[in-house]
């Protein structure tokens, strides 16, 4: 592991447990953090199991147990590591209101990246397929930096229009040779 990682996680959990053992003790303090060990574990599993079952059941979709259970899962770990900072991260993966949110923050990151690693892709494909010609979009021709080669943008009623009549053959190699 990196240092850049470890010096800050060291230096981050040792004040913790410092203004912790200040507060209750140093015997309570390593008292709680065996609590927080074990009982985050034990929480970890029950959650695990109660995801499963929800899924068994139909009462919860397939990519959303794949997310819960991996943030479990990333919790237990949390849980697992040495130090308050991390296990109440971990606890905060693993109990459900956190969780939805933490997951549904994921996954719209998730979906902005992808649709901006698609359009990128489609764009670089697009311009070498054409060797940097206008790309068509159906029947709309935009230039190489974006703007529509006749200088005006499609109205709604062309892209509805386009939308209506798209073929898969609008999207073959051959840009340019089926607008309609």
């Amino acid at each position: 592991m990196p240092l850049v990682v470890v010096i800050p996680y060291l230096l981050i959990e040792a004040l913790a447990f410092y203004g912790v053992s200040k507060l209750i003790g140093t015997g309570w303090a390593l008292v709680a953090l065996i609590a927080f060990f074990f009982g985050g574990l034990m929480l970890a599993a029950v959650e695990m199991r109660s995801i499963a079952r929800k899924l068994q059941a139909g009462r919860e979709k397939p990519g959303a147990a794949a997310g819960d259970l991996g943030l479990v899962a990333t919790g237990a770990f949390g849980v697992a590591l040495p130090g308050f900072v991390t296990t109440i991260a971990g606890l905060l993966l693993i109990i459900a209101p956190t969780r939805v949110l933490v997951r549904q923050l994921l996954a719209r990151q998730l979906r902005r990246r992808l649709e901006e690693f698609g359009g990128r892709a489609f764009e670089t494909v697009s311009m070498r397929a054409s060797g940097g010609a206008p790309v068509s979009y159906g029947t709309f021709v935009i230039n190489e930096d974006g703007s529509p080669a006749d200088g005006s943008a499609p109205s709604d009623e062309d892209i509805s229009q386009w939308s209506r009549t798209i073929t898969p053959e609008d999207f073959g190699t051959d840009t340019g040779s089926n607008d309609k």
